[in-house]
């Protein structure tokens, strides 16, 4: 008589009153509703990092390096002065004995050959504006870094919450799973079944809480913020569309890109050099005057003071041995850098390409995650469910269509995350942040 009633009570409607409610919450979107604080957007982490890195102010200082450099490569050389004695004969060292004898002051200073400053201060500033390009392609880089790491952690939270949502349903499917078999609704074999699949969802979940830990620990290093602050809500990733082709994207990406503005300062640069090579084969000249006084004859007579002028230049004569040399080593450098801008092109095209295809496979699959496959395992969930409730289909069948939407729902935020990620990525290879 009490058996009959339990087998009563504990029938397919049972379970479905327990499953049901649960499976409807992991059904509806969750938000921030419940939040006490907004969502902590990627522009906290990234403006904390543009403010704080050490590396980009490492880069400025670099950059204030390069500026003086290029102020002093515009200046003469320091002007030599001297003060001497000449002719002072040494067996009296008389200065009034001899009419050659004297003491002396001059000054002298080099000029090089006219042209010759303006291409060094020309080269200085070129390694400046390479500076700057490269600090700039610093930060981008960082950028996407940062975009890339808070769009994984947003990925990885949600499928977390996805698991822990399913989890709680079949923590209750076990619960239910062992009155039924008390009373020899489901079999051993049934009990053991939901309690492997509550205990593999637990594995899942600390695989995904450790990566969640590990994801957060990054973004704050990359954010110079203290690594084990915590991270608060964040906000969730969404599906978009690129409103950029090949074309358009290529372009931005000449016009753009600082890495290639830098290897073009390069080339200008490997100009310049090449044109201060060529000047070598030009002297420089120093101009020098000096005052010579002289003292009086031994007997009173005096004797005027005399100036003395010159011009010095030196003879560029080792030309194969020594200017030609400079040319080439200076032309070679300048054809490096040529070659390594369109090897630059070169790997643009191909990663602009490759993301594209990727971001194009990864909104089909999302899309198709999200309007069809999901929505199908739902049904097909219902419909196992109404099925169940009278007899047409066992309890296993039941556990597979609700192990079916965990795994398509995680797969549909894991590829939203990838899509993120490449989007961070294809911006990093352009230059400018799409978002």
């Amino acid at each position: 008589m009490d058996l009959g009633k339990n087998l009563r009570r504990i029938d397919a409607s049972h379970i479905c009153k327990r499953i049901l409610p649960l499976f409807l919450s992991l059904l509806v979107p969750w938000g921030h509703a419940g939040a006490e604080e907004a969502p902590r957007p990627v522009s906290f982490y990234i403006e904390a990092a543009l403010s704080k890195n050490p590396s980009l102010a490492a880069m400025q200082e670099r950059i204030r390096m390069k500026e003086n450099a290029a102020i002093r490569a515009g200046a003469l050389d320091d002007p030599k002065g001297w003060v001497g004695i000449t002719n002072v004969p040494v067996k009296s060292w008389s200065f009034r004995e001899e009419d050659m004898t004297g003491k002396e002051i001059g000054l002298s200073q080099m000029f090089p050959y006219p042209g010759k400053l303006k291409l060094r201060t020309e080269v200085a500033t070129r390694e400046k504006e390479q500076t700057e390009f490269d600090l700039q392609e610093m930060r981008n880089m960082l950028r996407a870094e940062i975009e890339m790491a808070y769009a994984d952690l947003s990925s990885v939270r949600r499928q977390a919450e996805v698991v822990r949502r399913t989890r709680e349903i079949l923590r209750e499917i076990v619960a239910v799973s062992q009155e039924m078999y008390a009373v020899g609704r489901v079999t051993q074999a049934d009990v053991h079944r939901g309690q492997v699949e509550y205990e593999k969802m637990r594995e899942m979940l600390l695989v995904l809480e450790n990566k969640e830990k590990v994801l957060s620990i990054r973004l704050n290093t990359l954010a110079a913020l203290p690594p084990d602050m915590p991270v608060p809500e964040i906000e969730h990733l969404r599906e978009f569309t690129l409103p950029y082709g090949t074309g358009d994207l290529m372009a931005m990406y000449r016009e753009e890109r600082p890495s290639r503005k830098s290897i073009q300062a390069r080339v200008l640069r490997g100009e310049a050099s090449i044109g201060v090579a060529k000047k070598e084969y030009y002297p420089d000249f120093e101009v020098s005057a000096s005052y010579m006084q002289r003292d009086a004859t031994p007997d009173g007579t005096g004797r005027p003071d005399m100036f003395s002028s010159m011009v010095l230049m030196n003879l560029p004569i080792w030309r194969k041995e020594k200017l030609d040399p400079l040319v080439q080593e200076m032309t070679a450098e300048r054809e490096m850098a040529r070659r390594e801008l369109a090897n630059l092109d070169l790997e643009a095209a191909n990663a602009i390409g490759k993301s594209l295809a990727t971001i194009e496979s990864r909104s089909s699959v999302a899309a198709l995650f999200r309007t069809t496959i999901i929505p199908h395992a739902e049904t097909n969930f219902e419909t196992a469910l109404a099925a169940y409730r009278v007899g047409k289909v066992d309890f296993p069948t039941l556990l597979d269509t609700i192990k079916n939407i965990l795994s398509f729902r995680k797969d549909y935020h894991e590829t939203v995350g990838d899509l993120t990620v490449e989007k961070a990525r294809l911006g990093a290879v352009v230059g400018k942040d799409l978002n």
